[in-house]
């Protein structure tokens, strides 16, 4: 199920769940950190970027990739043990932003954890009818 556009604040269409504040597009997803991590690094990989360099600084993992001309910057902070908060920010070497590539990074970062965030859902959702 693909999940309803919006409008942002800026006048974006982005989808559902995704926020684009200074220059960053936002993702919250409801799984750890652990799993949005390795899709990040999977993503970035699949999309043919080099492997990042990383950094944690207290609890937030940090991932600096570079592409053709552009820096990619992607923070990814736990919100709790099962809901982690994506922040991508992609800068141009004339210091221009690229939300475009931030957005799809985003969207294919969504795609290959679908599957893992719809049986979280399933999970807390049978959880509750057992109580």
């Amino acid at each position: 199920m693909l999940a309803p556009a919006a409008f942002s604040a800026g006048g974006d269409l982005v989808k559902a769940g995704t926020v684009r504040l200074g220059g960053a597009t936002f993702r919250t997803f409801g799984l750890p950190l652990t799993d949005v991590h390795q899709a990040t690094r999977t993503t970035l990989a699949g999309l043919g970027f080099p492997p990042p360099e990383e950094k944690t600084v207290d609890e937030r993992v940090i991932l600096t990739a570079q592409g053709v001309d552009r820096t990619v910057r992607i923070d990814l902070q736990p919100i709790t043990s099962s809901m982690t908060q994506m922040r991508v920010f992609v800068r141009k070497k004339s210091f221009a932003k690229d939300l475009a590539t931030a957005s799809e990074l985003v969207a294919q970062t969504e795609l290959r954890l679908a599957p893992a965030e719809e049986r979280q859902v399933h999970r807390r959702v049978s959880d509750r009818r057992a109580k």
